[in-house]
């Protein structure tokens, strides 16, 4: 899984990566994310989803409430 996130003050692009262990699946994205990267906020982490942003194995995924 990868997010990109895009600082607008800052112009800087920071990648991600997790892998999403056994126990989260039948979870939401959102919430899923949330756990996987504790230093942003799920309200971050869920604009970055509606704003295309993050890949789960190549594929964009734009549903914050879709589970794994």
């Amino acid at each position: 899984m990868k997010i990109l996130k895009v600082d607008k003050f800052m112009a800087q692009q920071i990648k991600l990566n997790a892998t999403v262990f056994e126990s989260q699946l039948g979870e939401r994205l959102d919430q899923a994310l949330a756990k996987l990267f504790p230093d942003y906020s799920r309200s971050d982490i869920k604009k970055w989803i509606l704003d295309y942003r993050v890949q789960i194995n190549g594929k964009i995924i734009n549903k914050p409430k879709k589970k794994f």
